[in-house]
């Protein structure tokens, strides 16, 4: 049986990620993990196995493990050293979704996902100008992972971006994979034209089968992709969506009754209404339209 590991692992969980130069593994076993998984081979060989497939690593090559994916490592020489990067994606800001790493993390675990049986095709070869940019990259991280900047003025999420980038320019410059490259940019641009549709129409009534009918993506391409992409389901983002908005109108329009707003943004129910509102607000709507017009008792 596979062993599991989170961030816990190393401590890290406020941080999510956490850097090490190895030269050898305390896990010999398969294993998988809630995080994404980089190594970067400094010297020496080592081999990546993942069910019945094996490919071998030398010097400069890299590879990187998607969450839940099993996986196992194997140090051929005791001069064998590699860097390995574990990270989540909420290292990241929230525009994160948005930019060309992410498209290449969600195109990896879905492929992960899919299918527990696909060989090894986690091994990236990077030419010497990437070499050189990852290995400046790590070590630029190993040294801000030993600072004690809070986490709004660390520079980790913009150097893992960094490799990420150099990671995926590598993986897709091979043909095999350009195809899944265009998929995953495809995919992106149609949820960001979804997100768009919800955005101005959250008021309406919208359900799974309009948004997969209108953006043509099956039922289960849709339940998966969607929450990667907004870190929400499709239910949250459109309660959260609507309550932004009913704040946004008791603020700008204090003489509007509690009713009128929760039917202006999508309630018919106003049971529903407060609910929601208690749950992302963290208070209940006529509280906050007393925070809002000062009448709250200090």
């Amino acid at each position: 049986m596979a062993l599991g590991i989170t961030l816990g692992y190393f401590g890290v969980q406020d941080r999510y990620y956490h850097l090490r130069r190895i030269g050898s593994s305390q896990v010999k076993e398969e294993h998988y993990h809630d995080y994404f998984q980089i190594c970067y081979v400094l010297r020496g060989e080592m081999e990546h196995y993942h069910a019945d497939k094996m490919v071998s690593l030398g010097q400069g090559d890299a590879f990187i493990i998607p969450p839940g994916l099993t996986h196992r490592l194997v140090f051929v020489s005791t001069e064998t050293e590699i860097y390995s990067l574990s990270f989540d994606e909420h290292v990241f800001s929230p525009g994160f979704p948005q930019s060309g790493a992410y498209k290449f993390l969600s195109m990896l675990q879905e492929k992960s996902v899919a299918t527990r049986e696909q060989p090894v095709k986690r091994r990236v070869i990077l030419d010497s100008d990437q070499r050189k940019n990852v290995q400046a990259l790590l070590e630029c991280l190993m040294r801000e992972q030993e600072t004690a900047y809070p986490r709004e003025m660390s520079s980790a999420p913009s150097l893992i971006s960094a490799i990420l980038y150099t990671l995926s320019q590598s993986y897709y410059q091979q043909p095999q994979n350009a195809e899944e490259f265009n998929e995953a940019t495809a995919y992106a641009n149609t949820l960001t034209r979804c997100t768009e549709y919800i955005d101005q129409h959250y008021m309406e009534h919208i359900t799974l089968d309009i948004l997969v009918k209108q953006f043509a993506l099956s039922r289960s391409t849709f339940c998966t992709l969607f929450p990667q992409f907004t870190g929400l389901s499709l239910k949250q983002y459109i309660s959260r969506k609507r309550i932004l908005e009913a704040e946004a109108l008791i603020r700008s329009h204090p003489e509007l009754p509690l009713q009128e707003v929760a039917s202006m943004v999508g309630y018919e129910e106003i049971s529903t209404f407060y609910r929601n509102f208690v749950r992302i607000a963290g208070v209940s709507p006529s509280k906050y339209k007393e925070i809002c017009s000062g009448k709250e008792d200090t």
